[in-house]
Protein backbone atom coordinates (compact mmCIF):
# COMPACT_ATOMS: atom_id res chain seq x y z
CA UNK A 1 0.00 0.00 0.00
CA UNK A 2 1.18 3.48 -1.09
CA UNK A 3 1.33 6.54 1.26
CA UNK A 4 -1.78 7.78 -0.45
CA UNK A 5 -3.87 5.01 0.01
CA UNK A 6 -2.94 4.75 3.60
CA UNK A 7 -3.77 8.16 4.33
CA UNK A 8 -6.96 7.81 2.49
CA UNK A 9 -7.42 4.58 4.35
CA UNK A 10 -6.81 6.39 7.84
CA UNK A 11 -9.20 9.31 6.62
CA UNK A 12 -12.04 7.19 5.83
CA UNK A 13 -11.46 5.55 9.23
CA UNK A 14 -11.24 8.42 11.56
CA UNK A 15 -14.64 10.15 9.36
CA UNK A 16 -16.72 7.14 10.93
CA UNK A 17 -15.48 7.57 14.28
CA UNK A 18 -16.73 9.82 17.19
CA UNK A 19 -15.13 13.14 16.99
CA UNK A 20 -12.36 14.37 19.50
CA UNK A 21 -9.45 17.21 19.28
CA UNK A 22 -6.79 14.36 19.07
CA UNK A 23 -8.50 12.54 15.97
CA UNK A 24 -9.73 15.99 14.46
CA UNK A 25 -5.93 16.99 14.23
CA UNK A 26 -5.03 13.70 12.92
CA UNK A 27 -7.61 14.27 10.09
CA UNK A 28 -6.54 17.85 9.15
CA UNK A 29 -2.85 16.15 8.78
CA UNK A 30 -3.86 13.37 6.85
CA UNK A 31 -5.51 15.47 4.28
CA UNK A 32 -3.06 17.50 3.95
CA UNK A 33 -0.89 14.71 3.31
CA UNK A 34 -3.70 13.27 0.89
CA UNK A 35 -3.72 16.57 -1.42
CA UNK A 36 0.48 17.07 -1.02
CA UNK A 37 0.54 12.97 -2.71
CA UNK A 38 -2.03 14.14 -5.12
CA UNK A 39 -0.36 17.52 -5.82
CA UNK A 40 3.22 16.18 -6.68
CA UNK A 41 1.64 12.89 -8.51
CA UNK A 42 0.13 15.23 -10.99
CA UNK A 43 3.21 17.70 -11.71
CA UNK A 44 6.10 15.31 -11.63
CA UNK A 45 7.20 14.19 -15.45
CA UNK A 46 10.26 12.84 -16.57
CA UNK A 47 11.95 15.58 -17.38
CA UNK A 48 12.44 16.46 -13.66
CA UNK A 49 16.59 16.05 -13.69
CA UNK A 50 17.70 18.63 -11.16
CA UNK A 51 19.09 17.61 -7.95
CA UNK A 52 15.92 19.50 -6.32
CA UNK A 53 13.24 17.59 -8.27
CA UNK A 54 15.11 14.56 -7.73
CA UNK A 55 15.06 14.59 -4.03
CA UNK A 56 11.62 16.16 -3.78
CA UNK A 57 10.51 12.88 -5.67
CA UNK A 58 12.64 10.68 -3.31
CA UNK A 59 10.98 12.35 -0.09
CA UNK A 60 7.46 12.13 -1.40
CA UNK A 61 7.76 8.29 -2.38
CA UNK A 62 10.11 6.89 0.05
CA UNK A 63 9.05 4.85 2.77
CA UNK A 64 7.74 6.98 5.96
CA UNK A 65 8.87 6.10 9.72
CA UNK A 66 6.51 4.84 11.30
CA UNK A 67 7.25 5.40 15.38
CA UNK A 68 7.09 8.08 18.07
CA UNK A 69 9.81 10.36 17.84
CA UNK A 70 12.75 9.80 20.48
CA UNK A 71 16.98 9.96 20.45
CA UNK A 72 17.67 7.68 17.96
CA UNK A 73 19.62 4.39 19.36
CA UNK A 74 19.05 1.84 16.57
CA UNK A 75 21.09 1.49 13.59
CA UNK A 76 20.60 4.17 10.48
CA UNK A 77 17.63 2.76 8.22
CA UNK A 78 17.36 5.94 6.33
CA UNK A 79 16.77 6.13 2.47
CA UNK A 80 19.51 6.55 -0.34
CA UNK A 81 19.41 9.62 -1.77
CA UNK A 82 20.09 10.67 -5.43
CA UNK A 83 23.07 11.02 -6.93
CA UNK A 84 22.87 14.11 -8.02
CA UNK A 85 21.72 15.26 -4.49
CA UNK A 86 24.91 13.63 -3.11
CA UNK A 87 26.67 15.79 -5.03
CA UNK A 88 25.14 18.86 -4.24
CA UNK A 89 25.24 18.44 -0.25
CA UNK A 90 29.56 17.31 -0.56
CA UNK A 91 29.79 20.37 -2.39
CA UNK A 92 28.02 22.29 0.07
CA UNK A 93 30.24 20.41 2.72
CA UNK A 94 33.43 21.60 0.78
CA UNK A 95 32.31 25.14 1.55
CA UNK A 96 32.36 24.99 4.72
CA UNK A 97 34.99 22.42 5.95
CA UNK A 98 37.99 22.70 3.10
CA UNK A 99 39.25 19.65 4.43
CA UNK A 100 36.24 17.89 2.68
CA UNK A 101 37.14 19.46 -0.71
CA UNK A 102 38.77 17.75 -3.73
CA UNK A 103 40.92 19.97 -4.71
CA UNK A 104 42.83 19.96 -1.08
CA UNK A 105 43.31 16.65 0.72
CA UNK A 106 42.97 13.25 -1.18
CA UNK A 107 39.42 12.52 -1.03
CA UNK A 108 37.95 8.88 -1.53
CA UNK A 109 34.43 8.20 -2.02
CA UNK A 110 33.78 4.63 -1.95
CA UNK A 111 30.62 2.53 -2.40
CA UNK A 112 30.54 1.42 1.38
CA UNK A 113 32.00 1.65 4.66
CA UNK A 114 33.96 -1.05 4.52
CA UNK A 115 37.55 -1.03 6.13
CA UNK A 116 39.04 0.14 3.51
CA UNK A 117 43.68 -0.49 3.90
CA UNK A 118 45.59 2.09 2.30
CA UNK A 119 49.63 2.20 1.80
CA UNK A 120 51.98 4.88 3.23
CA UNK A 121 55.28 5.94 2.33
CA UNK A 122 57.89 7.98 3.55
CA UNK A 123 59.09 10.13 0.69
CA UNK A 124 61.09 12.32 2.59
CA UNK A 125 64.28 9.15 2.07
CA UNK A 126 63.91 7.47 -0.90
CA UNK A 127 66.41 8.38 -3.74
CA UNK A 128 68.14 6.96 -6.06
CA UNK A 129 71.60 6.26 -7.46
CA UNK A 130 73.83 5.45 -10.74
CA UNK A 131 74.22 1.70 -11.51
CA UNK A 132 77.43 1.06 -13.49
CA UNK A 133 77.66 -2.31 -15.29
CA UNK A 134 79.21 -5.53 -14.04
CA UNK A 135 79.07 -3.57 -10.74
CA UNK A 136 76.53 -4.70 -7.77
CA UNK A 137 74.39 -2.44 -6.54
CA UNK A 138 75.54 -0.78 -2.99
CA UNK A 139 72.99 -1.87 -0.30
CA UNK A 140 70.79 1.12 0.75
CA UNK A 141 68.23 2.01 3.24
CA UNK A 142 65.35 1.45 2.22
CA UNK A 143 62.05 3.44 2.87
CA UNK A 144 59.39 1.08 4.83
CA UNK A 145 56.04 0.81 3.43
CA UNK A 146 53.43 0.09 5.91
CA UNK A 147 49.50 1.12 5.93
CA UNK A 148 46.62 3.05 7.35
CA UNK A 149 43.02 1.63 7.67
CA UNK A 150 39.95 3.84 7.26
CA UNK A 151 36.41 3.02 8.11
CA UNK A 152 33.08 4.69 7.94
CA UNK A 153 31.88 6.80 11.33
CA UNK A 154 27.91 7.73 10.74
CA UNK A 155 27.30 11.40 11.65
CA UNK A 156 23.28 12.47 11.66
CA UNK A 157 22.27 16.03 11.38
CA UNK A 158 19.51 17.53 13.95
CA UNK A 159 15.92 17.30 12.72
CA UNK A 160 14.44 20.14 11.03
CA UNK A 161 10.64 20.11 10.72
CA UNK A 162 8.54 21.43 8.11
CA UNK A 163 4.77 21.59 7.77
CA UNK A 164 3.07 19.74 5.01
CA UNK A 165 2.04 23.35 3.62
CA UNK A 166 5.18 25.14 3.00
CA UNK A 167 6.13 21.44 1.49
CA UNK A 168 3.80 21.75 -1.08
CA UNK A 169 3.09 26.04 -1.73
CA UNK A 170 6.98 26.25 -1.55
CA UNK A 171 8.48 22.54 -2.13
CA UNK A 172 11.55 23.58 -4.12
CA UNK A 173 12.68 26.19 -2.16
CA UNK A 174 12.34 23.94 1.02
CA UNK A 175 14.72 21.54 -0.98
CA UNK A 176 17.13 24.18 -1.39
CA UNK A 177 17.15 24.80 2.62
CA UNK A 178 17.45 21.48 3.21
CA UNK A 179 20.74 20.78 1.57
CA UNK A 180 22.20 23.86 2.26
CA UNK A 181 21.26 23.50 6.46
CA UNK A 182 22.20 19.73 5.99
CA UNK A 183 25.45 20.30 4.85
CA UNK A 184 26.46 23.03 7.56
CA UNK A 185 25.14 20.49 10.00
CA UNK A 186 27.12 17.80 8.66
CA UNK A 187 30.48 19.81 7.87
CA UNK A 188 30.20 21.18 12.03
CA UNK A 189 30.09 17.64 12.87
CA UNK A 190 32.54 15.83 10.76
CA UNK A 191 34.91 19.19 10.25
CA UNK A 192 35.70 19.32 13.76
CA UNK A 193 36.80 15.69 14.04
CA UNK A 194 38.84 16.23 10.83
CA UNK A 195 40.60 18.72 12.72
CA UNK A 196 40.72 17.39 16.16
CA UNK A 197 39.77 13.80 16.27
CA UNK A 198 41.16 11.39 18.45
CA UNK A 199 41.31 8.06 16.13
CA UNK A 200 39.56 6.54 18.82
CA UNK A 201 35.62 6.52 18.31
CA UNK A 202 35.83 8.89 15.93
CA UNK A 203 37.97 10.05 12.81
CA UNK A 204 41.96 10.76 13.13
CA UNK A 205 42.08 14.37 12.94
CA UNK A 206 45.23 16.10 11.52
CA UNK A 207 46.02 18.01 14.37
CA UNK A 208 46.19 14.72 16.40
CA UNK A 209 48.38 12.86 13.59
CA UNK A 210 50.60 15.84 12.72
CA UNK A 211 54.37 16.23 13.45
CA UNK A 212 56.00 19.19 15.39
CA UNK A 213 57.90 21.69 13.62
CA UNK A 214 59.48 22.73 17.00
CA UNK A 215 58.42 26.11 16.28
CA UNK A 216 56.85 28.24 19.41
CA UNK A 217 55.62 31.40 18.67
CA UNK A 218 57.22 34.44 21.17
CA UNK A 219 54.06 35.96 21.43
CA UNK A 220 50.91 34.26 23.00
CA UNK A 221 48.33 35.54 20.13
CA UNK A 222 50.44 36.08 16.43
CA UNK A 223 53.63 34.20 14.98
CA UNK A 224 56.26 36.60 13.03
CA UNK A 225 57.83 36.00 9.55
CA UNK A 226 60.79 34.24 10.65
CA UNK A 227 58.70 31.44 13.16
CA UNK A 228 56.01 30.99 10.07
CA UNK A 229 59.42 30.84 7.88
CA UNK A 230 60.48 27.91 10.15
CA UNK A 231 57.85 25.95 10.23
CA UNK A 232 57.73 26.33 6.72
CA UNK A 233 61.22 24.81 6.14
CA UNK A 234 60.31 22.12 8.66
CA UNK A 235 58.40 20.02 5.88
CA UNK A 236 60.70 18.20 3.59
CA UNK A 237 60.35 19.57 0.14
CA UNK A 238 59.38 16.39 -1.66
CA UNK A 239 55.96 17.45 0.45
CA UNK A 240 56.64 21.31 0.10
CA UNK A 241 56.23 20.83 -3.93
CA UNK A 242 53.15 18.84 -3.85
CA UNK A 243 50.02 20.45 -5.71
CA UNK A 244 47.83 20.47 -2.21
CA UNK A 245 50.89 21.60 0.17
CA UNK A 246 48.59 24.21 2.07
CA UNK A 247 48.43 26.18 5.87
CA UNK A 248 45.44 25.39 7.68
CA UNK A 249 44.67 27.97 10.02
CA UNK A 250 41.64 29.69 11.99
CA UNK A 251 40.11 32.95 11.15
CA UNK A 252 41.68 34.64 14.16
CA UNK A 253 45.57 33.41 13.25
CA UNK A 254 44.63 34.57 9.52
CA UNK A 255 43.22 37.58 10.13
CA UNK A 256 46.60 38.04 12.74
CA UNK A 257 48.72 37.40 9.51
CA UNK A 258 47.30 39.51 7.26
CA UNK A 259 49.12 42.30 8.86
CA UNK A 260 52.18 40.91 8.46
CA UNK A 261 54.85 42.39 6.16
CA UNK A 262 58.45 41.98 5.20
CA UNK A 263 60.83 44.50 6.63
CA UNK A 264 63.16 44.25 3.54
CA UNK A 265 60.30 45.23 0.59
CA UNK A 266 57.44 46.16 3.20
CA UNK A 267 55.09 44.35 0.94
CA UNK A 268 52.31 41.86 3.06
CA UNK A 269 53.79 38.39 3.48
CA UNK A 270 49.94 37.06 2.50
CA UNK A 271 49.36 37.35 -1.37
CA UNK A 272 45.71 37.50 -2.60
CA UNK A 273 45.75 36.50 -6.40
CA UNK A 274 42.48 34.92 -8.29
CA UNK A 275 43.70 31.53 -6.78
CA UNK A 276 43.12 32.74 -3.44
CA UNK A 277 45.32 33.37 -0.31
CA UNK A 278 48.95 32.41 -0.26
CA UNK A 279 51.79 32.40 2.44
CA UNK A 280 55.34 31.71 0.75
CA UNK A 281 53.47 30.51 -2.44
CA UNK A 282 51.69 27.80 -0.29
CA UNK A 283 47.41 28.43 -0.39
CA UNK A 284 46.04 28.91 2.90
CA UNK A 285 42.61 27.40 3.99
CA UNK A 286 40.75 28.51 6.82
CA UNK A 287 38.65 25.96 9.30
CA UNK A 288 36.69 27.53 12.35
CA UNK A 289 37.49 23.96 14.34
CA UNK A 290 41.27 25.05 14.24
CA UNK A 291 42.61 26.43 17.94
CA UNK A 292 43.68 29.91 18.62
CA UNK A 293 44.05 29.81 22.63
CA UNK A 294 47.28 30.52 23.71
CA UNK A 295 49.71 27.17 24.02
CA UNK A 296 47.56 25.55 21.42
CA UNK A 297 48.44 24.19 17.83
CA UNK A 298 47.40 27.08 15.95
CA UNK A 299 49.07 26.46 12.48
CA UNK A 300 49.46 23.33 10.64
CA UNK A 301 51.47 23.48 7.41
CA UNK A 302 52.29 20.51 5.12
CA UNK A 303 51.19 18.27 2.18
CA UNK A 304 47.67 17.76 2.90
CA UNK A 305 47.73 15.22 -0.52
CA UNK A 306 48.83 12.96 2.53
CA UNK A 307 45.74 13.45 4.79
CA UNK A 308 42.96 10.54 3.78
CA UNK A 309 39.22 11.60 3.71
CA UNK A 310 36.78 8.91 3.14
CA UNK A 311 33.11 9.11 2.37
CA UNK A 312 30.57 6.27 1.99
CA UNK A 313 28.56 6.93 -0.56
CA UNK A 314 25.90 4.27 1.03
CA UNK A 315 26.04 6.03 4.51
CA UNK A 316 24.38 9.45 2.75
CA UNK A 317 20.92 9.08 3.75
CA UNK A 318 18.01 11.34 4.24
CA UNK A 319 14.93 10.18 6.47
CA UNK A 320 11.25 11.73 6.08
CA UNK A 321 9.34 11.10 9.68
CA UNK A 322 5.84 12.36 9.26
CA UNK A 323 4.07 10.79 12.32
CA UNK A 324 6.79 12.24 15.15
CA UNK A 325 4.62 12.87 17.98
CA UNK A 326 4.10 16.27 18.78
CA UNK A 327 4.57 17.35 15.12
CA UNK A 328 2.00 15.36 12.96
CA UNK A 329 -0.20 16.51 15.12
CA UNK A 330 0.39 20.03 13.62
CA UNK A 331 1.07 18.56 10.28
CA UNK A 332 4.84 18.99 10.41
CA UNK A 333 7.60 16.45 9.52
CA UNK A 334 11.42 16.24 10.47
CA UNK A 335 14.21 15.47 8.00
CA UNK A 336 17.17 14.15 9.09
CA UNK A 337 20.70 13.55 7.45
CA UNK A 338 23.01 11.23 7.56
CA UNK A 339 26.57 10.68 5.98
CA UNK A 340 29.82 7.96 6.95
CA UNK A 341 33.29 9.59 7.07
CA UNK A 342 36.42 8.80 8.42
CA UNK A 343 40.62 10.40 7.85
CA UNK A 344 44.05 9.62 8.63
CA UNK A 345 47.21 11.10 7.55
CA UNK A 346 50.11 9.57 6.25
CA UNK A 347 52.08 8.95 9.16
CA UNK A 348 55.30 6.83 7.41
CA UNK A 349 58.22 9.29 8.45
CA UNK A 350 56.46 11.45 11.19
CA UNK A 351 59.55 10.64 13.23
CA UNK A 352 62.08 12.37 11.36
CA UNK A 353 60.39 14.30 8.73
CA UNK A 354 56.86 14.21 9.10
CA UNK A 355 54.68 15.38 5.73
CA UNK A 356 52.68 17.88 8.32
CA UNK A 357 53.25 19.50 10.81
CA UNK A 358 51.93 22.05 12.79
CA UNK A 359 53.14 25.35 14.94
CA UNK A 360 52.29 26.34 18.57
CA UNK A 361 51.41 29.96 20.39
CA UNK A 362 53.09 30.68 23.20
CA UNK A 363 51.72 29.96 26.41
Amino acid sequence: MNPLQRYTSEADSLTKQTQTPQTRARLQFLLAAIKTCKEMSEIRSVEEKSAAKELRDYLIGAPVESRTYSALTEANTGQLVPASFYNQLLTGIAQYTELMSRDNVSLIESEKALPLTLPTLDLSTITSAIVSQAVDAPPVANPTISSMVLGGFSYRTNPIASTFELEQDSFESITDILTAAFSVALARGIGSDLVNGSGSGAPLGILTAAGTSGITSASSSVFVKSELQSIYFSVNRAYRVSPKCAWLMNDATYNAILGLKDATTNRPLVSITEDGEKLFGKKILISPDMPTAAGSKAIVFGDLGQFQVRVAKNGVMVRRNVEALGYAEQGASLYTAYLKADSALNTAGASTSPAVVYGTLHS
